[in-house]
């Protein structure tokens, strides 16, 4: 692919030359040909077959689709991927539902199908098609989609953190024990803990999708964003979150919007030459479509970027920090436990013994708003619903249908709490206060401009 990577050269100046006087593309080497050639065909093959590429197109509409439309695409190709696995790989790989891994074996071989099926297409297409001189008319048009698609992604992944609802820090990971962390949850737990740290990350994604979305400032915009997908990337590696392969395809449309600079990028970081402007290729012949096309896409790109902020902004109403809250929000610290008329003491054997009750907003990657903590610090999910009138909590245990819990509450005082009711099989009385949220040193701290010393005592020199 290197002679692709070279600048676009002068097709015509639509200011300038008239219909009669064009100037006809140069040709193609046949190795940028073919890794065109080869390169389109892998791109539309990703497009095609990812459901997430299509929900960030439709905007605001994404809501009105069916619920199996995210993986309708998945449920198409799955036949080719089992066979691919099963015949030439002797490996399973299954459609693990619901999709909460973007990195299953499915995806891997379904990114090998991509592969090889462009690699066949492409030799074809090769043989085929020995005579045409360039793709020119091809290029442009995949440029310009290519540049749409990733700018859909940037807005949907940086909104999601300039609202910052993807990173969030919900009230279980100030009582759960560092240790029972997984490597995701402390990846996201150091950026969820700071938001303004999280928005100006999300704000770095945005400014790429923006800057991709208008054809003048298209290479700044691939640029930041092969920097920010680079990073994701080593993250998503290292922090063990499933969507290394998504974001690895993030990185490659960056670089396939870069390549064709890449040698005047190269002569102007690296030698002391100067480097002249380019002349893009033009959609259109003459002024008036062009003007219309750069409307277009002025158009479709702020069409993306507003629908992403709306439907963020709805999320942030409910669930973001400001939103209302359920009641009984805050952690609950246990006083004391009955079951069945028994007193339970805090005994770290007893695995059924509540040590806190944490009521919390909805988090995107939490089952419920609900969770207990056992005296041996881990920490059970439950879907609850609310009965305010009542003065009720209904609860289901997150992985154990069979299991059901109902609660009436009542608050003698603000900090103290009690409930009574059953859990299970077994009737249980509750007794619990409220722990202040600002005692836990992460929910308080800001920025200091003025630090003599590291905060944590830990930190300092021993």
């Amino acid at each position: 692919m290197t002679r692709l990577l070279r600048a676009p050269r002068p097709v015509r100046n639509p200011e300038t030359s008239d219909e009669e006087g064009d100037i006809p593309p140069p040709r193609w080497s046949l190795p940028t040909r073919i890794a065109f050639r080869f390169f389109l065909v892998y791109v539309v093959l990703f497009f095609l077959s990812e459901s997430r590429i299509m929900y960030a197109l439709v905007g605001v509409f994404g809501s009105e689709l069916p619920v199996d439309a995210q993986t309708r695409q998945y449920h198409t190709v799955r036949p080719i991927v089992t066979w691919v696995a099963e015949h030439l790989l002797h490996v399973e790989a299954p459609l693990i539902e619901p999709v909460l891994s973007g990195d299953q074996a499915f995806f891997w071989v379904l990114a090998l199908c991509w592969f090889l099926a462009a690699l066949l297409v492409t030799v074809v297409w090769t043989a085929l098609d020995r005579q045409r001189p360039h793709h020119e008319t091809l290029f442009k048009w995949f440029f310009v989609v290519v540049r749409m698609c990733l700018a859909a992604q940037l807005f949907t992944f940086g909104f999601a953190k300039v609202f910052p609802l993807q990173m969030s820090l919900p009230l279980t990971r100030l009582v759960e024990p560092f240790g029972d962390f997984g490597m995701q949850n402390v990846l996201w737990t150091q950026v969820g803990s700071s938001q303004p740290y999280e928005i100006l990350l999300g704000c770095a994604e945005v400014t790429a999708g923006l800057l991709l979305v208008v054809p003048r400032t298209a290479l700044l915009g691939a640029l930041l964003a092969a920097i920010e997908m680079t990073q994701v990337l080593v993250l998503n590696f290292t922090y063990q979150v499933p969507v290394k392969l998504f974001t690895f395809h993030l990185l490659l449309l960056s670089l396939i919007l870069v390549a064709p600079h890449a040698m005047r990028l190269a002569a102007f970081f690296v030698s002391d030459q100067g480097v002249g402007p380019v002349a893009r290729p033009q959609l259109f012949r003459t002024r008036r479509a062009l003007r219309l096309a750069l409307a277009g896409q002025l158009l479709f790109g702020g069409w993306l970027a507003a629908s992403q902020v709306h439907e963020d902004w709805k999320r942030w109403d409910v669930v973001g920090t400001s939103g209302p809250k359920p009641p009984l929000y805050g952690i609950w610290n246990v006083v004391k436990f009955t079951s069945d008329g028994q007193d339970r003491p805090p005994l770290t054997t007893d695995v059924e013994r509540w040590n806190r009750f944490i009521v919390d907003t909805m988090h995107p990657y939490q089952p419920g708003p609900v969770s207990s903590q056992r005296m041996d610090g881990s920490i059970v999910d439950y879907a609850a619903t609310f009965a305010p009138a009542k003065r009720a909590i209904m609860l289901a245990r997150v992985g154990d249908p069979a299991w059901s819990g109902r609660l009436t509450f009542a608050r003698p005082t603000g900090d103290k709490l009690t409930l009574d009711g059953v859990l299970g099989k077994e009737k249980v009385h509750i007794e619990l206060e409220k722990v202040d949220i600002d005692s836990f040193p992460i929910s308080r701290d800001g920025t200091r401009w003025v630090q003599d010393m590291p905060y944590a005592p830990r930190l300092q020199p021993r």
